[in-house]
């Protein structure tokens, strides 16, 4: 009967430590989610953009050339995505990824860092060069007006190239800047060329 009461009284201890446990968080399902990063401009897919998950930042991926990633065992429920890339502003995204499937898509957009450039394009004499064909990069185009004037807009920042040409001219280029919401400017010289030196046998 001695041995009867410790073995009661350590039952009761037992249970006045455990019977006010908190119970376990529910387990999230797992979800593989495939998605692409896209240029909110072009619609065109971001590369080399990062993925990761806000809450799990050992969970990233880096997009591929058409902007997709897949970032496999994320929870269900409401994650943040959170994406960085160069030349563009940083995005966190929450979305609710639903539990009734194993796998989830979708698509993030991502805002260009954007300037612009305006310049002048003269003579060696100093007169405006009206008709210049003004180039940066090979993509964005424009050409100058009557003052030999020019500007171009949403330009992506970073270091770009800049190429004038006018018919009577040589071709000029330089490497220029772009800032983020900031405006360039640029003084352009073309220059004629030298005439041709004739060879006297």
């Amino acid at each position: 009967m001695g041995r009867i009461v410790p073995f009661i009284l350590c039952i009761v201890f037992l249970s006045g430590c455990f019977g006010n446990l908190s119970p376990l968080p529910p387990v999230h399902p797992l979800v593989t989610v495939r998605g692409k990063v896209v240029d909110a401009v072009t619609g065109a897919g971001v590369e080399g953009a990062q993925v990761t998950l806000r809450d799990f930042p050992e969970r990233f991926d880096l997009t591929a050339s058409d902007g997709s990633f897949l970032l496999p065992r994320v929870p269900a429920g409401r994650q943040v995505f959170v994406v960085y890339s160069t030349g563009y502003a940083p995005k966190s995204e929450a979305v609710d990824i639903p539990s009734g499937s194993s796998s989830f898509s979708l698509t993030i957009e991502l805002a260009p860092l954007l300037g612009k450039l305006v310049g002048y394009v003269w003579d060696e004499e100093g007169n405006p060069v009206s008709g210049a064909t003004v180039t940066v990069d090979g993509t964005y185009t424009t050409t100058t007006d009557g003052s030999g004037s020019f500007a171009l807009s949403n330009l992506p920042v970073g270091k770009a190239v800049l190429v004038v040409e006018r018919e009577g001219f040589v071709p000029y280029s330089e490497e220029v800047e772009i800032a983020y919401l900031s405006v360039t400017v640029v003084q352009v010289t073309l220059a004629r060329p030298s005439p041709a030196k004739s060879i006297i046998e």
